[in-house]
């Protein structure tokens, strides 16, 4: 770490300080020392750009960049600050793309949401906003969000006028006489849920992939500065009903440390519990829809069976199977009756009977591992310079697992280790999930078991130890929390005014928003045939991309 406070003491800083035991907190004085601080720090082996995050003072005339560094050998984190003027003529700054690859779709994002202006950006247009947004920075606080939304006929005939624009002139730019042509891959496909993907293709071989995402923007980060910091949850798990129970974890963290308050070891252990399940529950439809971009649809449907055990618990300890708003700041929502665990077992049970049946056909399936073997490889570089996480960096045999790195609830306490793969295939990344699928399983074994003997001794009491109080107003702060979702590494970053009763503004940077951006890397030159066996592969959640 003091190699990194050394790089940033060689500029004016207003300060550099630890904020945490994997990461350091800067804010450069002036933007000029941006680029040159970059370099410096990617020599040094932060070589990852986890994401960018504005936050828009109106009061202060400020508007704050939030650049958010990671080393993910060392395990070595940088925040860094700086302030920009708010005014549109002045609010800019030096694109980090160049150097860091990853900045390419974070910087669009704060140019699309804030109005921010990255000079020399490669490609500096819209993302993820509809096009009725486009010329307005609907995260800034002056924006007029109902004046916008009270001319909906409006707003949806510019989005219908834009897309036959688009269409005419792809016409237009393409030679009729070729084979060339503009394909809309989604939203209505199968396979990708809400997005569409441009794909120039020359017959069946793809020349480039220009994905379209924010297809049901939703305004999610804005939403939540509606709400208090409790009823933030029912926003922050809809970031993807496949994991919504550890993006809670990452939210109520952050109000955790800004209220500064300590949530009971009953409630850390259920915190493990609980993500494990959900974590479960989505690597099950992981695997399910692997095989069903492949055209084979049997282990969607063995998955779902299994994972239904384990919704059942989820069902029976919050009565919902999805959103169940289990988590929020102070522990978790409910306490636990013992009895809720003979559900929790029977998921077990079922688990362990048939697992070793998936693994024979489906992971050991030669039809997948022909088909899968080398295709969509990333190598161990290109996930440090792209940003990438979860199963998708460790089946590159890169050693992230937040997890681990910095550990959080109770996983502390637990021997882990990362399961990785090495070549970084399609199908490293399928056997990835299967792996991990049996590691979440021990998991929450050993949380039932620790839980059990705590409840026995009388150390935990589960009716009357999963929450503690947390103030309704906190106090002006800010903080970043990590979790390893389902699908890699989502950081939220907490803004807080004084006396606050709700976010001023929470920043939600989540894995499939750069796992998508590897796509048109990773499929040009390919064929069609290859676009839902390698998007299947990324692992990707649309909604992550509909924030």
């Amino acid at each position: 770490m003091q190699s990194i406070k050394d790089i940033l003491n060689s500029f004016d800083c207003e300060f550099v300080e630890d904020y945490k035991k994997v990461w350091v907190k800067a804010k450069l004085n002036s933007k000029d020392d941006l680029l040159s601080v970059a370099k410096k720090l990617k020599e040094n082996g932060l070589r990852s750009l986890s994401t960018v995050s504005p936050t828009d003072f109106l009061e202060d005339n400020i508007m704050e960049i939030n650049y958010f560094f990671e080393d993910l050998d060392t395990k070595r984190n940088l925040w860094l600050k700086l302030d920009l003027p708010r005014e549109s003529e002045t609010c800019n700054i030096e694109s980090l793309t160049p150097i860091f690859p990853s900045a390419n779709w974070h910087e669009r994002e704060a140019y699309s949401m804030f109005g921010v202006d990255f000079l020399n950006h490669p490609d500096l247009r819209d993302i993820i906003k509809s096009e009725d947004f486009t010329g307005k920075s609907p995260f800034r606080k002056d924006f007029d969000w109902e004046a916008h939304e009270k001319d909906n006929l409006t707003n949806v005939q510019t989005i219908v006028d834009a897309f036959k624009k688009e269409q005419a002139e792809n016409e237009v730019d393409l030679d009729t006489d070729s084979s060339e042509t503009i394909l809309n891959w989604g939203p209505t496909h199968p396979a990708s849920g809400p997005i569409r993907l441009r794909v120039h293709c020359d017959g069946e071989d793809i020349i480039g992939i220009d994905p379209d995402i924010g297809y049901v923007w939703r305004a999610l980060e804005h939403l939540i500065t509606k709400k208090d910091f409790i009823g933030a949850i029912v926003s922050v798990e809809r970031l993807c009903f496949m994991d919504n129970i550890n993006s809670m974890t990452a939210y109520a963290m952050a109000v955790e440390e800004i209220a500064d308050v300590k949530i009971t070891p009953f409630a850390s252990w259920m915190r493990v519990l609980l993500g494990e399940v959900a974590r479960v529950s989505s690597h099950f439809m992981g695997l399910g829809m692997f095989f069903n971009n492949m055209g084979l649809h049997t282990l969607a449907m063995w998955n779902m069976d299994t994972r239904e055990f384990f919704l059942d618990f989820l069902e029976s300890y919050s009565g919902a199977r999805i959103a169940t708003a289990s988590v929020e700041p102070g522990g978790v929502r409910y306490g636990l009756d013992m009895a809720m665990f003979n559900e929790l077992q029977l998921a077990i049970e079922k688990f362990d009977s048939s697992i070793g049946e998936v693994e024979a056909i489906f992971v050991k399936n030669p039809t997948m591992k022909l088909r899968a073997v080398d295709v969509g490889v990333l190598s161990a570089q290109e996930i440090h310079e792209f940003g990438l996480s979860g199963i998708v960096a460790r089946a590159s045999g890169v050693k992230t697992d937040i997890r681990i790195d910095e550990p959080y609830a109770a996983y502390a306490e637990l021997d882990l280790d990362y399961i990785i793969q090495k070549d970084g295939s399609a199908k490293d990344r399928f056997e990835m999930l299967f792996h991990e699928l049996k590691q979440s399983v021990n998991i929450i074994k050993k949380a039932k078991k620790k839980i059990e003997e705590n409840v026995a001794s009388g150390e935990m009491n589960p009716t009357k130890d999963h929450m503690v109080k947390v103030p309704k107003k906190l106090p002006k702060g800010e903080a970043i929390s990590r979790v390893e979702w389902a699908r890699g590494e989502v950081l939220m970053h907490l803004v807080t005014q004084e006396k606050a009763k709700t976010p001023y503004r929470l920043k939600i940077r989540a894995p499939s928003f750069n796992h998508t951006m590897m796509l048109d890397h990773l499929l040009q030159g390919q064929t069609l045939s290859d676009i839902p066996l390698i998007f299947g592969s990324l692992y990707i959640c649309q909604g992550d991309l509909d924030r």
